[in-house]
């Protein structure tokens, strides 16, 4: 007869230590013991550029929550630190050149290089565990309700905490935002619907660390059986499934507290999940542990003598005296009913298939707690408890005795979080899931994903003083733009710190004026529609202004309209000489004989037809232009413009400007920018304008336009930014602060690495980021000097399109490889 009992093994599976039972409801998780659980993801502001007084109130705001909650309540705050390798696919992107291919594929590369980069997402789970069933009887007993109206107790139990978990959300949701976990229904490839649970998920990511879709069994149950199914070893380093288990135990707290003080553990590069467990008591439970603990310590102000014969002779033990006077303080405090207490778990958890990269990780946390002024371990004998402790819903295994209260539980919780950008581009005009303009990293190896749109706007302020990088990160900008199908690019750029990237991807760089002779204008070529006479005749009356200082008269006006009419009928004989041969008033003549081949700027202006070609990325250096007298510099700009808006059909677009407080030195710029910021979003293109000089910028007279208008504005470092001037001269830090920095964010622009370090602040987050160029990018990006730009044009000279390849070779940087 077969024997059966070496087929019945009692020992205890991982099913068996879960206290998970069933899906109860929308949401909702039933335990074994007859708790409820339910859970957030949520996000804390990024405290990076926050004051005390923010930080503080964050603080203060979730205590607030945390205080209401009592005997049978239980929280546990995760932080998860996981891989990010998310960069966006290449059939995403649209460059049109092989250069800016490159660019972007040595992005690529370094972006997913293994352990490169981290980012956290944060969770919070809320656990109500009724009160025994006598308990419930002798409340009925109490209590004389209408017998009709009674829920069964199951009923009254989860009615009462879902009233009480949205009241907990009310509380805390104006200082995190929280996203609760919610049943969802999927639909597989043959047609069946499928129930699944976002906090189920989650239970099955904390307990195995593999994030996981499940479908719920019929009727919700077994979830232990379900998410239990691995194998485990338990020991010092237990193994469930294929993944060893480390656990770094926190304790012996520091003196005192203040916000986010582990704020550091949200930096580390490597992958865990931080469980902060809290269970908390009723007010009663909390005295009684406090005045027994004071009564502990009070016993040993004085000697056994003392106290016997009641005599104050004895020597007083200062350290036990000093407890006490503690515990009385943590009595008052309870007392006030602002605060709660409870026993708080904090513990991060490691899980890994190598044991010594684990074990590595593990001491590697303990370093950075132990630099927080805490003390931490890595468990040994305890982890297999520290970690079932560490499971939502597991409120018995590892509890610390230690009583906190739950403001100090705030300043412990990991409630800031780090501002990563939008995984896509917010602008509507743009496809649907079109990637971010740029990926980037901050602290910790946390990847940043730079977008300048906020919504459809994407104008962009940059402010740096020079040689802190503002041409790279200009340069970088419209390298990465190139990825939208159809971008245009328009620069009006200051001492060619562009031409080395427009030329290596393709584009035009025409000196305007230049030394070496510039491109010369048709401005009267294009007269075909009713729009073009209009534009024509205003550029003639701003040209005749400019040298006779008065606009021209009415009976002037007709005699300019009577010439275009005439010139537009004379086909392609549309020069400046054409039309001053046609008017028929001698001041025009006069006036228009500068812009003709007989006059000083007829070089520029009286061509056949122009001498440039109009593509997808134009650079025009105006650093010549910009120095001669407006007779001479407002025409120019003001067909460049035209050019500029004639181009404008609904593809995405971008205009930027180098410099741009020169250039709004000269009021036919700074007009046209006036309008350009309030209509060039509905044309779907973003302007980005960069200065180096803040005090001209806020006497532009333009500055509360750009402020409203540029939701986006990026600083580069600047060491002065802390000085303070007077009323009559303001210094860098006053100008700072009227762009609505507070004192924070001028110390993270003081203390900035410049060349390396860029400070975004927008409507949706602010955050200090590296661009983390490459050698290949770099090469182009921060090729500005003036040895530079003339070795870019010999080799163009010499090699034509391959220029850029000789480049890379003579800069050492071995591309091939990303070919």
């Amino acid at each position: 007869m077969l024997a059966l009992k070496h087929f019945r093994d009692k020992a205890a599976g991982v099913s068996d230590l879960l206290n998970w039972a069933a899906l109860f409801e929308d949401g909702i998780v039933q335990c074994k013991d007859g708790s409820f659980l339910a859970g957030w993801y949520f996000q804390g502001p990024d405290i990076q550029s926050s004051t005390d007084g923010e930080r503080d109130w964050l603080a203060g705001r979730v205590n607030a929550a945390l205080s209401r909650l009592g005997a049978g309540w239980a929280t546990w705050t995760e932080a998860i630190r996981t891989p990010a390798a998310s960069y966006p696919p290449p059939e995403l992107s649209h460059f049109p050149d092989p250069i800016s291919r490159l660019v972007d594929e040595e992005r690529r590369r370094q972006f997913m290089r293994e352990g490169a980069h981290f980012e956290s997402r944060y969770a919070l789970l809320i656990q109500y565990t009724p009160p025994l069933r006598r308990k419930s009887k002798v409340a009925d007993l109490i209590y004389d309700d209408d017998p009709t109206e009674r829920q069964s107790p199951a009923d009254r139990v989860l009615q009462a905490f879902q009233k009480a978990i949205s009241d907990f959300e009310d509380a805390i949701g104006d200082a995190v935002r929280l996203e609760r976990m919610r049943t969802y229904i999927v639909t597989d490839r043959h047609g069946r619907d499928h129930l699944r649970d976002e906090l189920v998920n989650y239970l099955q990511f904390a307990l195995t660390g593999e994030a996981l879709e499940l479908n719920i069994p019929p009727a919700g149950a077994y979830l232990d059986a379900v998410l239990g199914g691995r194998e485990l070893w338990a020991g010092d380093t237990p193994k469930l499934g294929e993944q060893f288990i480390a656990c770094v135990a926190i304790e012996g707290f520091p003196m005192e507290s203040w916000p986010q003080i582990l704020d550091a553990l949200d930096h580390l590069a490597i992958p865990y999940r931080w469980s902060s467990r809290m269970i908390y008591l009723d007010q009663h439970e909390m005295l009684a542990e406090l005045r027994q603990f004071r009564r502990k310590w009070k016993q040993q102000v004085r000697g056994f003598v003392s106290q016997i014969f009641r005599t104050q002779s004895g020597t007083i033990n200062e350290d036990a005296l000093l407890m006490t006077r503690e515990a009385e303080a943590a009595i008052a405090k309870t007392s006030s009913g602002l605060f709660g207490a409870g026993y708080y778990t904090p513990v991060i958890v490691l899980m890994g298939a190598d044991r010594a990269e684990l074990l590595e990780n593990g001491r590697l946390a303990v370093r950075e707690v132990l630099r927080e002024g805490f003390s931490a371990r890595v468990e040994t004998i305890n982890t297999m408890e520290a970690w079932l402790g560490s499971l939502p819903g597991h409120a018995v295994p590892n509890v610390r005795r230690p009583l906190i209260h739950t403001d100090n539980l705030a300043d412990l919780l990991p409630l800031a979080s780090v501002w990563t950008g939008r995984d896509h581009c917010p602008c509507p005009y743009y496809p649907e899931g079109s990637p971010p303009l740029a990926h980037a990293a901050t602290v910790g190896g946390t990847p940043f994903r730079l977008n300048l749109h906020q919504g459809d706007v994407g104008h962009t302020l940059v402010f740096g003083p020079t040689g802190a990088g503002k041409t790279t990160l200009l340069c970088t900008v419209a390298m990465q733009a190139l990825r939208y199908a159809g971008m245009r690019i328009w620069s009006f750029d200051y001492k060619r710190g562009m031409l080395a990237t427009s030329k290596a991807v393709g584009g035009q760089h025409y000196d305007i004026a230049g030394e070496h002779g510039g491109p010369s204008f048709c401005p009267l070529s294009v007269l075909e529609s009713e729009a073009d006479l209009a534009w024509a005749e205003d550029w003639i009356a701003a040209c005749f202004e400019l040298q006779t200082g008065r606009p021209p008269q009415p009976g002037e006006r007709d005699a300019i309209h009577r010439a275009m009419l005439l010139l537009r009928q004379a086909g392609s004989e549309r020069t400046m000489t054409h039309f001053v041969s046609q008017v028929q008033d001698e001041t025009i003549r006069a006036a228009l004989r500068y812009y003709t081949l007989e006059g000083a700027l007829g070089r520029m202006l009286d061509a056949e037809h122009d001498s440039i070609s109009f593509g997808r990325f134009m650079v025009f250096e105006m650093e010549d232009l910009l120095a001669l007298k407006e007779q001479a510099a407002v025409p120019v700009l003001l067909y460049l413009f035209r050019r500029f808006e004639k181009s404008l059909d609904g593809t995405p677009s971008l205009l930027m400007l180098d410099e741009a407080w020169t250039m709004l030195g000269k009021p036919a710029f700074r007009d046209k920018i006036h309008g350009w910021l309030r209509l060039l979003r509905s044309k779907n293109c973003a302007v980005v304008m960069a200065t180096q000089s803040l005090s001209d910028a806020i006497r532009s007279g333009i500055m509360d336009v750009l402020i409203e208008s540029c939701p986006t504005k990026i600083f580069l470092p600047n060491e002065e930014a802390g000085v303070t001037g007077t009323p009559e001269n303001p210094g860098p830090n006053d100008f700072y602060r009227a762009l609505g920095l507070n004192e924070t964010q001028v110390e993270i622009i003081r203390t900035a690495t410049k060349k390396r370090h860029y400070y975004l602040v927008s409507p949706e987050g602010r955050r200090l980021f590296d661009l983390g160029l490459g050698p290949v990018a770099l090469a182009f990006a921060g090729a500005t000097s003036p040895d530079d730009i003339a070795r870019v044009r010999d080799l163009e000279r010499i090699h034509g399109r391959q220029w850029p390849f000789t480049w890379l070779n003579e800069k050492g940087v071995a591309y091939e490889a990303l070919q």
